[in-house]
C-alpha cells in the first residue's frame, strides 16, 4: 500500500487504483500447503508470462509488431492489469461500486458468462486462457469478504450453461466461507515464499523492469499510452484524437509512476523462526502451577511514562542523574548484560541469546509479534495460531516461545 501511494494510485481514483498481486496457483487444492513452491504464482513475471502458450503469443505480436504511422512502438500487451472497469467488475456486489459498474456499462449488467463469478475461473482467464484479460488484483482481495458476497441481491443473470450468477464462487480450501478465503489469502500473501519473491513482483509493477530494456526482456512491454508521460495532452491539436487518447487512458488502465531503477531488495526473513511456531506443537502442563502463575503475572495499572534508573556502587547507593531509558508503559523485563542495560514493556519478552528481539503479545486481535528492541515497528505477525487471549509468554531461546492460554486451563 505503500509502494502504491508512492506511485500515485488511490483509492479515491478508479483509473489509478491501488494494485496487488495475484499470489496463488492453486485454486483445487482442499487445504493450502505454504511449504509448495507450486502453491504459488511466479512472481517473477507479468501475468501474460504466467504460461509458456500464452507467452509465445505476446512474444509474437511484439516481434511482429508493424505501425505504418511510426507512432506506436511494439508492446506485448494492448491491455492492462488494472483499470476502472477492472475494479468495478471486481467490487460489482457491493454498493456503490455497483452504480459505477451500471454506468460504466451503459445502465446494465454485463453477460452473465463475462461478470466476475469464480476466483478460480477469474485466474485461468488472467494466467492462462484470454488474450486479452492480463488483470491483477485489488487490496481488497486480502481484508474484505463483503465484496465476496451478493449481500444486496442483485440479479446478474444466468450464463450460458444456465448456472445463474450470486455469490463469488470460492477455492476449495475457502470451505465456502469468504471470510476464510480472507484469512488464508491474506496468510499466504505473509507466507515466507511470498516475503522471498515479493520484490520481484515489485520490480515489474513500481520497479526497473517497468520500462526499457528490462520490461523488454521481461516480457512485461505494455502499450505505449499506459506509460505515464507517453503523450503530452496540451500539444494535441485535433479534439477528437485528443479526445479520444484520454479516454483510451482512461478506459484501459494506467501504469504506476516508476519508483526504483534497480532491483528492488528481498525482504529479511527468519524462515526457521517462523515455522517453529507452531500451534500443534502447544501441550497442557500441569495446574500445580497456576498459583505461581498467578503471582507472576503484572498488575495492570496504567503508567504513563516510567523512567528508568540504573543504580551502581550498591554499597553506596548512587544513582545516575539521568535515566537510562523512558517506557510509555510498564516495565516487564530488565537485563543486566555486559554490554549494557536491556528493558522491555510489559507484554514483551526479550528472546535469547541476543536478547535483541522481543516476543510480543496482548494484543486485541489475540496475535504474537516479532521485532527488534530498538525499533518501534514489529518484524513478523503471527495471528490464529491460538485459541483464546495471551496471558503470559517467555522464550528458552531463538527457536521456543511458551505462552500461557488460559489461567484456569494453563496450556503451553
Amino acid at each position: 500500500m505503500f509502494l502504491n501511494t508512492l506511485a500515485g494510485r488511490s483509492y479515491n481514483d478508479l483509473m489509478q487504483y491501488p494494485v496487488f498481486p495475484w499470489i496463488l496457483a492453486d485454486y483445487d487444492s482442499d487445504e493450502l500447503n505454504l511449504n509448495d513452491p507450486a502453491t504459488f504464482r511466479d512472481l517473477s513475471k507479468p501475468m501474460g508470462a504466467q504460461t509458456i502458450d500464452r507467452l509465445k503469443q505476446f512474444e509474437k505480436r511484439y516481434l511482429e509488431w508493424e505501425d505504418p504511422t511510426g507512432e506506436t512502438p511494439p508492446y506485448h500487451y494492448g491491455t492492462h492489469y488494472s483499470s476502472a472497469m477492472i475494479v468495478a467488475s471486481y467490487l460489482l456486489r457491493l454498493e456503490p461500486f455497483t452504480q459505477i459498474f451500471l454506468r460504466l456499462q451503459g445502465g446494465h449488467f454485463d453477460l452473465a458468462d463475462r461478470l466476475f463469478h469464480s476466483i478460480k475461473d477469474n485466474w485461468l482467464s488472467a494466467s492462462k486462457n484470454n488474450m486479452a484479460d492480463v488483470k491483477e488484483l485489488i487490496p481488497e482481495f486480502f481484508y474484505l469478504p463483503d465484496f465476496l458476497v451478493n449481500s444486496n441481491k442483485f440479479e446478474l443473470g444466468k450464463k450460458q450453461s444456465g448456472v445463474a450468477l450470486n455469490h463469488v464462487v470460492l477455492p476449495k480450501w475457502a470451505k465456502d466461507d469468504a471470510i476464510e478465503f480472507i484469512r488464508v489469502h491474506r496468510m499466504a500473501l505473509e507466507s515466507d515464499y511470498v516475503s522471498a519473491h515479493l520484490n520481484e513482483w515489485i520490480d515489474l509493477i513500481f520497479g526497473y523492469k517497468q520500462q526499457g530494456m528490462p520490461a523488454v526482456e521481461s516480457m512485461n512491454v505494455f502499450h505505449h499510452l499506459f506509460y505515464e508521460g507517453a503523450v503530452n495532452i496540451d500539444e494535441i491539436d485535433d479534439p477528437l484524437r485528443r479526445n479520444a487518447i484520454i479516454g483510451f487512458i482512461n478506459n484501459f488502465g494506467q501504469i504506476p509512476k516508476q519508483l526504483f531503477k534497480k532491483p528492488h531488495p528481498v525482504k529479511k526473513i527468519n524462515s526457521q523462526f517462523l515455522y517453529s511456531l507452531n500451534s500443534s506443537n502447544l501441550v497442557p502442563i500441569s495446574n500445580n502451577t497456576n498459583q505461581q502463575l498467578q503471582e507472576s503475572l503484572p498488575n495492570n495499572e496504567s503508567n504513563k511514562m516510567q523512567p528508568l534508573i540504573f543504580i551502581h556502587y550498591l554499597n553506596s547507593l548512587k544513582l545516575n542523574l539521568q535515566p537510562i531509558k523512558e517506557l510509555r508503559s510498564q516495565i516487564g523485563q530488565i537485563l543486566s548484560l555486559d554490554k549494557g542495560l536491556i528493558v522491555a514493556e510489559q507484554n514483551k519478552f526479550l528472546m535469547p541469546p541476543s536478547y535483541q528481539r522481543y516476543i510480543a503479545w496482548g494484543f486485541s486481535d489475540e496475535s504474537i509479534k516479532i521485532g527488534y528492541i530498538d525499533y518501534e515497528k514489529s518484524q513478523l505477525t503471527f495471528e490464529n495460531i491460538q485459541d483464546g487471549a495471551i496471558f503470559c509468554c517467555c522464550s528458552p531461546d531463538s527457536k521456543v516461545i511458551i505462552i500461557v492460554l488460559d489461567i484456569n486451563n494453563i496450556s503451553f
